[in-house]
């Protein structure tokens, strides 16, 4: 790998401009915010290190080669031809994940089938099973294929953590891109008076400490060819070396059980964050001119339609200390503008089929 690889993260809808701002801070080249993600450039060790320590991509994938098919044997035969001896030892369990769209080849099915033909061709395998395969991205539109490898294998908000769930969680990178468009400087106060198992604040908890977020599971290039563990091992211990103190970091929650999760989720994130079960109306008892208060809300849907949330909204602007930044995700933004009439629509996004805002001042 001497030269950089042409790589793409991934992202949910609308985070496009701070995962570019976050690549450029984790040593990517080139990065470029298009729809769905950024493209970038990067070699090995910038492949490791985006995999650790980034908090709003979904997956990384390197290209392994794109070219035009009209027809299923085209397909295969240009398949064949990609250099996969670069990229996979003979049978390493591998899976195909395609999209087609505006193109004469449709069929997702056929073209995984052709494609996992091609790969035992030109590896001269069969290869095995293994709940963790590398996953194989195949993307076609307008008869163009792009083949990639996707090096993250399960998606990067799955950081392990959260194995103690509530009712509507917030996906982890989406906490951590409310976090971010709050504009917390991460050495002032940080509360979530609405946290439900916590995942707003061990998200400000991991990116205010440095730690990585991906720092408890694997991803899918310790299983590629290219893998080096001495520039593994290196990220890493570059990586902890880093991690500082934090400030404080509230969670409040009325619910006992899910103050109860939250303190769970944290121990197993290894982040040190405060939580109390205690009403929205209780003072927060810190003492700083400055902080941020960042929350996502019961809104419509989550709590059955007809339910007026207008005072709980109410409550949270009058539980905002003077001086401090809010933030709310809310999917409705004349709920959401209730909890504070200057906010501003930081991002737009999707959050368990629904579109949601974020709102921030």
């Amino acid at each position: 790998m001497t030269a950089p690889l042409d790589l793409f993260a991934a992202c949910a809808p609308g985070l496009e401009p701070l995962l570019s701002t976050e690549l450029r801070e984790l040593g990517a080249l080139e990065p470029e915010a298009i729809d769905g993600g950024v493209r970038f450039r990067g070699h090995r060790r910038v492949i490791f290190r985006v995999n650790l320590m980034s908090g709003l991509a979904t997956h990384v994938l390197a290209r392994v080669g794109r070219f035009t098919a009209l027809a299923y044997d085209g397909l295969e035969q240009a398949l064949v031809e990609l250099p996969w001896e670069d990229w996979l030892a003979p049978g390493v369990p591998r899976t195909f994940r395609v999209t087609a769209r505006k193109s004469k080849l449709g069929h997702s099915g056929a073209i995984a089938e052709r494609a996992a033909r091609a790969l035992s061709a030109r590896l001269c395998d069969a290869p095995g099973e293994s709940e963790d395969p590398v996953p194989i991205a195949i993307r076609i539109f307008r008869d163009r294929v792009h083949v990639s490898v996707d090096t993250s294998g399960a998606p990067l908000h799955r950081r392990g953590y959260r194995t103690t769930s509530g009712p509507a969680p917030l996906r982890e990178d989406l906490a951590r891109a409310l976090v971010i468009a709050s504009g917390w400087d991460r050495t002032t106060p940080l509360v979530d008076p609405l946290c439900g198992v916590g995942t707003i604040p061990i998200e400000a908890a991991l990116l205010a400490q440095r730690r990585p977020a991906g720092g408890g599971r694997r991803f899918a290039f310790e299983q590629t060819r290219w893998f080096d563990a001495a520039t593994w091992d290196d990220v890493r211990a570059k990586a902890a070396a880093g991690a500082r103190d934090a400030p404080t970091i509230l969670g409040r929650d009325r619910d006992a059980q899910a103050i109860e999760a939250s303190l769970a989720n944290a121990a197993r994130a290894g982040v040190d964050v405060r939580f109390e079960q205690a009403p929205l109306s209780t003072p927060f008892g810190i003492d700083a001119p400055r902080g941020a208060v960042v929350t996502h809300p019961p809104f419509g849907k989550r709590m059955g339609e007809g339910e007026d949330l207008t005072p709980l909204y109410r409550a949270i602007r009058a539980a905002v200390p003077a001086g401090w930044a809010l933030a709310v995700m809310s999917e409705d933004r004349r709920l959401g503008m209730k909890a504070g009439d200057q906010l501003k629509t930081a991002f737009l996004t999707d959050a368990g089929g629904l579109k949601v805002r974020a709102l921030v001042g």
